[in-house]
Formats: structure tokens, C-alpha cells, sequence
């Protein structure tokens, strides 16, 4: 983790004597994600939460441009239990898989303006954190949910990313990016802690965003 953080931060230093090719900026939004245990039209199984990165860009032409960085993504599911809480209603487990990605991106300028931008790209991701949450149960069944799911989630993930933005401010130095990406889980992320126990479970996590970048240029 530190060589990474190392990496980046020497690799911004090194392009900031280069021009305007490159621009670093942060990015924020909201995450909307799902596994493949659910359907991706059945809502109520979403985990909605928020999401924020670095972005680290370089501009090749004036219609295509290259994003890395180091995000912080945050992925999950939420479904029914048959637990009660205190008030008699009942509630709900929200299974919490956080990782931190570096994604690898490329991005075509359309339009006279060139403000529509296109992007398709991959992402690489290392799990930070791998639980099911949920309150204390007051009355309801005698199930008993897994805590902690850290032995049974792989440690790295790899994914797929497509997206539409639109650069909705530009001045000499800054710019300011809304956008909607869709992320798609390209590996399996579970996993056995037992090897002598066969079985066959495939969780890849897909997940929509509503992002604001601002980048500035150097």
C-alpha cells in the first residue's frame, strides 16, 4: 500500500514540469451496487453509499485522454432478515466490501465542444474490508449471520469500467466533470478459507455511480 501511495505521489511531482497535458483532481459521487446472489433490477438488495478517488490525467490529443488514480470503492448488497429490532420491525443485513482500486481508463472527447466524454477502461482492486452489518436483534429467529466475511472474499478483484461524462465547466487551469459509470466484476469474489471443501460460488459485484471530478490542470 505504501508503494503505491509512494508511486503516485512521485509520479505527480515528475508531470508537473511537463504542461498541461496532465491534470490531477478529485473525484466524489454516490455508489449503487449489487452481486450476482441478486438481479440487478431488484433494488431493495442495493447497497447505496458514497464514493470519492484521485485522478491522475493525461490528455494525448484534444479527443482522447488517459485517467489513473487511487480510488476508494465501496461495494455490498442489503437483503431481509428474519430478525426484529426493538421497535418490532424488521431488519435488514448489509453485507459491506470495500476496496481500494487503481483504475486504468481511456476516454474519447466527442462533439465539436469535445465536453461529451466516453470512457472504457479495467480496474484493479484490493479488499479492505469484507462484512455484514446489522443492528442488535431483539426477537425473530435463531439464525445466525456471519460477521465477518474477510476468509471467505478474495483479496484482489479486477473489474470492468464504461461510462458517459460531460465536462460542464472549463477554464485555464481547472475543469469540472459530472459523469455516470457502470462498473462490472470481471473476477470471482469468493472465496474458501477450507481447500478440502468443494463447492461452487461465483460473486462478482456490478455497481453504478454518479460522479463530480474536478481536475486541475498543470
Amino acid at each position: 500500500m505504501k508503494r503505491i501511495l509512494t508511486f503516485l505521489f512521485l509520479f505527480i511531482l515528475a508531470t508537473s514540469a511537463i504542461g498541461q497535458k496532465f491534470s490531477i483532481g478529485s473525484e466524489v459521487g454516490i455508489i449503487s451496487s449489487i452481486n450476482t446472489n441478486y438481479n440487478l433490477t431488484d433494488y431493495q438488495n442495493r447497497r447505496n453509499t458514497y464514493y470519492a478517488g484521485i485522478n491522475i490525467n493525461y490528455q494525448v490529443v484534444s479527443s482522447l485522454s488517459f485517467t489513473t488514480g487511487l480510488h476508494y470503492v465501496r461495494q455490498g448488497y442489503r437483503h431481509a432478515t428474519c430478525y426484529i429490532s426493538e421497535n418490532g420491525e424488521g431488519i435488514d443485513l448489509v453485507g459491506k466490501f470495500d476496496y481500494l482500486s487503481i483504475p486504468v481508463i481511456a476516454n474519447v472527447h466527442l462533439l465539436k465542444s469535445q465536453k461529451l466524454i466516453l470512457s472504457i477502461g479495467l480496474l484493479g482492486e484490493y479488499n479492505l474490508k469484507a462484512v455484514q452489518d446489522y443492528p442488535q436483534a431483539h426477537g425473530g429467529c435463531e439464525i445466525y449471520y456471519i460477521p465477518d466475511l474477510s476468509d471467505f472474499t478474495e483479496e484482489y478483484s479486477f473489474s470492468a469500467i464504461a461510462g458517459i461524462g460531460y465536462k460542464v465547466l472549463e477554464k485555464d487551469k481547472f475543469e469540472l466533470i459530472t459523469a455516470l459509470k457502470y462498473y462490472h466484476g470481471l473476477t470471482n469474489s469468493f472465496q474458501l478459507s477450507q481447500p478440502d471443501i468443494h463447492i461452487s460460488i461465483d460473486r462478482r459485484y456490478s455497481s453504478v455511480l454518479m460522479t463530480l471530478s474536478f481536475n486541475y490542470k498543470l
